[in-house]
């Protein structure tokens, strides 16, 4: 079976890259789709944020078994589609991990190129994502590049609400994503992530 596989990039691989494998693995369930994660910096096989694995069950994710992996383990020339979360994960997974330039970016910009990509219809699952990051690289090769507005920011030190609005984000970009590539438009079993937490649980986020 042709199966297709997606790596993302943050710096730790504590929350932002290990919630958009997760939210990305469960909207693919039962396609030939294989998504996996990886950190800039060396953690020591590092448990995920206390953040990432309250708003992971809170979107009915189990993260507990996640532990952060270095860029630097293993190669990804093959990779299909590499998504960073900042400039610096993309040029880290292009130069240290042999990741494919020109289907390599930044989460956030390649939602935003893919809006104006129109898949080719009856093909398979693979063919069709491949057809659609090629269009996407010609648009950006078209494009004046990357803007500063395509970076998702470390919420790593920051408030309860940045990491809420952080997850949030990438939930609806991981939701367009599976849709761009896949045609996937069910998005039920990915609950959202509420941006306020009960009274009881708010002791979890405490370190």
């Amino acid at each position: 079976m042709d199966t297709y596989s997606i790596a993302f990039v943050c710096t730790g691989n504590r929350f932002r890259s290990a919630l958009a494998e997760a939210f990305v693995r469960r909207l693919t369930l039962g396609l030939p789709v294989t998504t996996e994660s990886f950190g800039t910096l060396e953690l020591d096989d590092a448990p995920p944020l206390p953040e990432a694995l309250e708003i992971g069950l809170w979107c009915g994710i189990d993260l507990s078994g996640h532990r952060a992996r270095h860029l630097g383990i293993t190669s990804l020339e093959k990779i299909d589609l590499l998504l960073g979360f900042e400039d610096s994960h993309v040029r880290h997974a292009v130069v240290d991990a042999n990741a494919p330039r020109r289907r390599s970016f930044m989460l956030r910009e390649f939602v935003r190129l893919v809006e104006g990509v129109d898949p080719v219809g009856d093909q398979d699952v693979g063919t069709r994502a491949r057809n659609v990051v090629e269009q996407t690289a010609d648009l950006r090769a078209g494009s004046h590049g990357r803007g500063a507005q395509d970076g998702i920011r470390d919420p790593f030190g920051g408030t309860r609400k940045l990491y809420r609005e952080t997850a949030a984000e990438i939930r609806e970009l991981s939701i367009a994503l599976a849709a761009a590539l896949f045609g996937v438009t069910d998005a039920s079993g990915l609950p959202a992530v509420p941006l306020k937490l009960a009274r009881s649980r708010r002791s979890l986020w405490r370190r």
